[in-house]
């Protein structure tokens, strides 16, 4: 989405910048430290005293330690699949993607890489596993972000019949007509760049968990969420090649109040066959049932349960978005109720499967490496 891009745009490089920067500086005290470790050992044995040695080597992490845990190597897995999937959709359906758009978020991908290979080749302190863990856990959903979204395309152009008709039929039971509430938004200023502006907040939220969370070292809360993450996103997706939706300003001929213009303009070309090369400068969310806006939100919200002064302003900011979806035009109120069991789904994943893999209980990891 337009937002998605800005933000890449302003902090990408930034961040590339700042963490290669972070890891040559981080290699060179490590360094300089392992010469003083040696000097010092050198002149208590030369003084008659004994050292161990060996403590002062710095020994490499376990794997598992930085971040390639059970849970991690399934959610690595799921990356995997989720990009043969999109290999496999795009030779099914002949699309492209144009590789000259693609730089900004392979370098950021590599930066990442490095600088968490940089804890493994170059070991430092104990303390600092977390931060790798941290940033294996950045890695994973950057990595996830940028193979699901071309995903999209290949779901929608495998041509599934659309499901505007029973969307639109489902909200009209439950007595919604959108093109009346986005012409009431439309009508109040105020309320429709307030609705406008929560309804972009969803990017920044995702980094501000991540960051939030590592901060306050809540390792289990930051596991969960990129479980959560990858559950939705993955399963979100999916959703799209059995129902893809036109969405409701184009079926119901209604100008929403956050502009869909090319949006719509990519399900259209892409589930005709007219459009068939993916630029990453030009992704939007194609998803509309279930809506992984709202999913997004409610895992967000999810994160930081029993932490008052941020859940509350986080439940404040997510009700206006939930509403947003909606009442901006964009998405089917159906749309919006089948996040909730989607979401549901995912937390009784994470409490029966996931969570056992986190915390290395027996049986889960038997049934691991029974795989």
């Amino acid at each position: 989405m337009r937002e998605h891009q800005l933000v890449q745009i302003a902090l990408v490089p930034l961040i590339i910048v700042l963490l290669t920067v972070w890891a040559f500086r981080r290699r060179r005290r490590i360094l300089a430290d392992g010469a003083d470790a040696i000097v010092s050992s050198f002149e208590q044995l030369t003084d008659g005293s004994r050292t161990n040695t060996a403590s002062t080597a710095g020994a490499r992490p376990a794997l598992a330690d930085i971040g390639l845990n059970l849970l991690g190597r399934w959610l690595a897995a799921a990356n995997g699949a989720v990009l043969a999937a999109d290999v496999l959709l795009f030779s099914i359906r002949g699309l492209t993607l144009d590789w000259s758009t693609t730089w900004l978020g392979a370098v950021l991908l590599a930066a990442l890489l490095v600088v968490w290979l940089n804890f493994y080749f170059v070991p430092g302190a104990r303390g600092e596993l977390f931060a790798a863990e941290a940033l294996f856990i950045v890695l994973l959903i950057v990595f996830l972000t940028n193979v699901a979204s071309p995903m999209q395309y290949g779901a929608i152009a495998l041509g599934a019949p659309y499901a505007d008709p029973w969307l639109a039929a489902s909200d009209a039971a439950l007595g919604v007509h959108l093109p009346t509430l986005a012409a009431w938004t439309g009508a109040h200023r105020l309320i429709s760049i307030a609705a406008a502006l929560s309804y972009a907040t969803l990017l920044p939220q995702f980094l501000f968990t991540v960051i939030v969370l590592a901060v306050l070292r809540e390792r289990e809360r930051l596991w969960e969420f990129a479980f959560h993450f990858h559950f939705c996103l993955i399963l979100a997706v999916a959703a799209l090649t059995i129902w893809p939706a036109v969405c409701p300003p184009a079926y119901y001929h209604f100008a929403s109040t956050i502009d869909m213009t090319r949006l719509m303009r990519q399900i259209q070309g892409f589930h005709d066959g007219t459009m068939t090369v993916v630029r990453f400068d030009e992704l939007e969310g194609l998803v509309s049932l279930p809506s992984f806006h709202v999913a997004g939100a409610l895992i967000v919200t999810w994160a930081f349960r029993g932490r008052a002064r941020i859940l509350m302003p986080l439940i404040a900011l997510n009700v206006a978005l939930v509403l947003s979806t909606f009442i901006t035009g964009v998405h089917y109120v159906v749309d919006v109720i089948a996040a909730v069991p989607l979401c549901a789904a995912s937390l009784a994943a994470y409490r029966f499967w996931a969570r056992p893999l986190l915390l290395g209980w027996p049986d889960a990891v038997a049934r691991f490496d029974s795989v």
